[in-house]
């Protein structure tokens, strides 16, 4: 028959509870504890990495974005840029054109000046040809009663003057001042005694005193005199009436190429 010791088992027991209890202390407890704060650790990294996970997906979502924008944005600034610089060459190609215009407008105008000054100094060149020779032939031709008349006629001229425009006569009297008149007598014949004795006393009376003759022959005049007394030019000469003839054939020639 099985003999049993309660006190040998309660001592065991005993023994048991308490290396139980100490285990459960020493070991069991501070294992849990730490198995729950790993635990606990590991969650937090879990959250923390989930978190991390989520914020580096919102910002590559919001990287995505914003290069899809910039890749938009790019695009647009390209087709910005491509018109202003299609823009920019039509106005850089208008504005040549219109230089281009402009230059040859300029161009056309001043071969037409040139050609209209060419032609205007040959048709002056020609009248002064055509009215030298013509002087020339009449002061070889003419008769001496022509150059006469001439002279006659101005001496005439001044006398009408005196008569029926004395307001005129006054005022070149006045022009004269306290100066002592001298007329400078161009004639296109020597002139006789008389015809300077009939000239001092004309111009005399003009200027209602003593004037003092200085004379000058010159055959360019082909026929009759110019005189110049004071500020005052009369001319009474067929060369003169040829310089007359020649600016208005001159002036016709000129209107003519114009209408043309």
């Amino acid at each position: 028959m099985l003999n049993l010791d309660f006190a040998t088992i309660a001592f065991q027991i005993v023994n048991f509870l308490v290396l139980a209890a100490l285990l459960y202390y020493l070991l069991f407890r501070p294992v849990t504890r730490r198995v729950k704060e790993r635990e606990a650790e590991r969650e937090r990294l879990t959250r923390e990495i989930a978190q991390e996970r989520e914020e580096a997906a919102s910002l590559r979502a919001g990287l995505e974005t914003r290069l899809a924008h910039a890749k938009e944005e790019a695009a647009t600034i390209i087709v910005q840029a491509q018109e202003q610089a299609e823009n920019e060459q039509r106005a850089l190609l208008q504005e040549a054109q219109a230089e281009v215009e402009r230059i040859l407008a300029e161009a056309h105008a001043d071969a037409q000046r040139v050609r209209q000054q060419a032609v205007d100094d040959f048709h002056d060149d020609l009248l002064d040809s055509i009215l030298e020779i013509s002087g020339w032939l009449i002061g070889r031709t003419a008769p001496v009663e022509v150059h006469d008349a001439l002279v006659q006629q101005l001496n005439d001229r001044i006398w009408e003057l005196g008569r029926s425009e004395m307001e005129r006569v006054e005022t070149f009297r006045r022009s004269l001042g306290d100066r002592a008149p001298t007329a400078y007598v161009t004639s296109a014949r020597p002139l006789s005694p008389e015809q300077q004795g009939l000239l001092a006393r004309t111009f005399t009376a003009l200027a209602d005193r003593h004037v003092d003759l200085e004379l000058r022959t010159d055959p360019a005049l082909a026929g009759g005199i110019r005189v110049r007394l004071g500020d005052t030019l009369v001319d009474h000469s067929i060369g003169g009436q040829l310089a007359e003839m020649r600016e208005t054939v001159s002036q016709a020639l000129k209107e003519r190429m114009t209408r043309e």
